[in-house]
């Protein structure tokens, strides 16, 4: 979806076959000393003429997957590319074993799925897919007794989409074999959920939603497709159906052709997903979260040898069938993350489409291309404003539709901390429904900066409600730690909202040094640099709607801060920023008591040392950066001329 990061999907569950309690065993191996017994014990079972055999195996490898501390020696072993034939055994139990153990493996990092790659893992995986594309008669069953749990063929084709759909996401190595597999009709044809059920129809969606994503290959396929994929926007009820309908959504956005046809149905499915409550779906999990922790303590299975030996294929099956059975808490825990994870990509569709081309000029703009007069500003008569212009940038259709169906009230709602109570539950019970709150949160802050870049001050509230967010903002992000991915979106938020409010001082007249201070504190305590540099462009914003001794105060620290500050885009945003406050005012006597020239010629200096060094760090910043020191070279020139003119002593009294 170009703009947004996904976060990674959920893991697949640690014990897919049911078969023995596999944490003990490896916790005794490894606490014998033996680091190396359990991956050579598992190739043993792997290449082991027993079917279950080869299912212990396997099952022992999707658990240590979930343990940090061995994908190191699963890394150095031979074991990814010794199960990967094990996709198209013979036998269905062990390709269930076999992609379900997979699949747990490629959620650790981008880095094990291109390791995964590099072990040809993807041939066997597209042989088994074409298994399901090329047979006519396949289709899910659904066990009544079992939780409406798919059958063993159809849950293997779960996880192994799943699997493909990691791999899609971490490398482009993936998405071309995909293309080149022939496999893409076949998937869409998995969205039918009255057939194939709603967590394939889930799974499959979200494949597409990575595959679809600047794939010129498959929106030539998914074009064809307009009348199954539009279809899900309509659906209703559930929260897997409302992950269903807003992961469509996103498919259809990411295909130009579908997404002008279907725009205005996609923006309201969109809408709908945002409407729901997903406050009272996590006071409800909450509730439940702590017995679901005593169930896993109390339910757990071990299963004896000879018991195992003694059971007929069908009864080993449906052992493992029980064993996998979800709770209703682990149920309910699941929809919920399944909610939040809708209301994500919501966002982030939004996001992308509340971007316009200017939003992207930093990226497009080639430097050689840029002549010094049309590069830099001339601070003596022009001055260097680049407040927001309080117009609208988006298309009628799309500004039209934001406005008639609350969408920044409704994102606004969504970037909201969720209460202390929840939140604490969440952090000891489950810490990634947690985390997915955070990213609801993030992504929502992003859609609505996006937004602050490309519509007016008046469709965002008005000026008194535009400050109103700012401030809420401020008391958020002072109260106590804060997550690095949310303090970068808040703040990116917060410096989007003061853009808007450049005209109107009157709304800072409160301001006071002590509430100054707490943005100064900011910068000084903050680690990351790209938070950093929000600090200071907000600094600089208002440096020009504050009176004249805290415009000081904040001209004083942004110079202190620059000539320690290493990160030089960071240095950029805030010299950049800080121009700004002589945009309408020379501020002769500021610039005499804070010794700037001498300061401003120091920065100057260093940044055209350190830009040469930084072209390829900086990359598609570096143009801006460059613009920025000019302009300094320029602005220090203009200083200097002023400084010639001014006489200290007839500003006194």
């Amino acid at each position: 979806m170009g703009k947004a990061k996904k976060s990674k999907p959920h893991k697949a569950k640690v014990n897919p076959t049911g078969l023995v309690d596999v944490n003990a065993l490896v916790e005794q191996e490894l606490a014998n000393g033996k680091s190396d017994s359990p991956i050579q014990a598992i190739v043993d079972q792997l290449q082991s003429a027993s079917t279950e055999e080869k299912i212990c195996g396997l099952q022992t490898l999707a658990t240590i997957c979930q343990n940090d501390v061995n994908i190191g020696a699963v890394v150095e072993s031979d074991i990814v590319r010794i199960a990967a034939s094990l996709l198209m055994d013979s036998d269905w139990s062990v390709r269930h074993a076999t992609a379900g153990a997979f699949r747990n493996l490629s959620v650790q990092s981008v880095e094990i799925c291109e390791y995964m790659v590099d072990q040809d893992v993807l041939t066997p995986l597209l042989a088994l897919l074409n298994c399901y594309a090329t047979s006519a008669d396949w289709k899910p069953t659904f066990d009544k007794n079992l939780t409406d749990q798919m059958d063993e063929k159809s849950d293997t084709f779960l996880q192994a989409v799943n699997l493909l759909w990691n791999l899609c996401e971490s490398t482009s190595v993936a998405l071309d074999s995909f293309n080149q597999s022939h496999l893409l009709e076949s998937f869409v044809k998995c969205l039918d959920v009255a057939v194939y059920g709603k967590e394939i129809g889930v799974a499959v969606a979200q494949c597409l939603l990575v595959i679809s994503e600047d794939n010129a290959a498959a929106w030539r396929i998914l074009s064809d497709f307009g009348n199954e994929l539009s279809s899900l926007l309509a659906l209703e009820g559930d929260y897997p159906s409302v992950l269903l309908r807003t992961v469509a959504a996103g498919v259809i956005a990411n295909v130009p052709a579908l997404s002008a046809t279907y725009l205005s149905q996609l923006i309201q499915a969109l809408s709908k997903t945002l409407e729901v409550n997903h406050r009272a779906a996590l006071n409800s999990v909450t509730s439940s979260l702590p017995l679901l922790t005593q169930k896993d303590v109390a339910d757990l299975e071990v299963t004896d040898d000879n018991q195992m030996e003694q059971e007929s294929p069908e009864q080993s099956f449906q052992r493992r069938r029980r064993a996998d059975m979800p709770s209703e808490v682990e149920m309910e825990v699941r929809n919920v993350g399944w909610l939040l994870q809708a209301q994500r990509i919501a966002a982030e569709i939004l996001t992308n489409i509340c971007s316009t081309e200017e939003d992207e000029w930093q990226e497009d703009m080639d430097e050689d291309n840029l002549s010094e007069a049309e590069s830099v500003h001339d601070y003596e008569t022009n001055g260097a404003n680049t407040s927001v212009q309080n117009t609208d940038k988006l298309p009628v259709e799309v500004l039209e539709a934001i406005k008639s169906l609350g969408l920044v009230e409704k994102l606004w709602q969504k970037a909201q901390p969720v209460a202390e109570n929840v939140a604490q539950i969440l952090a000891e019970n489950d810490k990634n429904l947690l985390k997915r709150v955070n990213n609801l949160r993030a992504s929502s802050m992003l859609c609505l900066h996006n937004l602050c870049n490309n519509i007016s001050a008046d469709d965002l509230g008005g000026a008194e409600g535009i400050y109103q967010v700012w401030l809420e903002l401020g008391q958020q992000v002072f109260q106590g730690h804060q997550n690095p991915k949310l303090l970068e979106a808040s703040t990116s938020l917060m410096r989007a909202t003061l853009e808007h409010l450049r005209k109107n001082p009157e709304l800072f007249k409160q301001m006071t040094e002590s509430d100054l201070q707490l943005m100064l504190n900011g910068v000084t305590e903050c680690q990351d640099a790209e938070i950093r540099a929000n600090w200071l462009r907000m600094l600089g914003i208002l440096g020009c709607l504050l009176p004249e001794p805290l415009i000081k105060l904040i001209i004083d620290f942004i110079l202190t801060t620059c000539l320690a500050e290493q990160d030089l885009w960071t240095v950029s945003e805030a010299m950049d920023s800080m121009m700004d406050i002589f945009a309408d005012n020379d501020w002769n006597q500021i610039v005499h008591d804070l010794g700037m020239v001498a300061k401003c010629k120091q920065l100057d200096q260093r940044m055209k040392s350190k830009l040469k060094q930084s072209k390829r760090e900086l990359n598609e910043r570096y143009p801006a950066v460059s613009t920025v020191r000019t302009n300094l070279a320029r602005f220090c020139k203009y200083l200097e001329t002023e400084m010639k003119k001014f006489k200290p002593s007839s500003m006194e009294a």
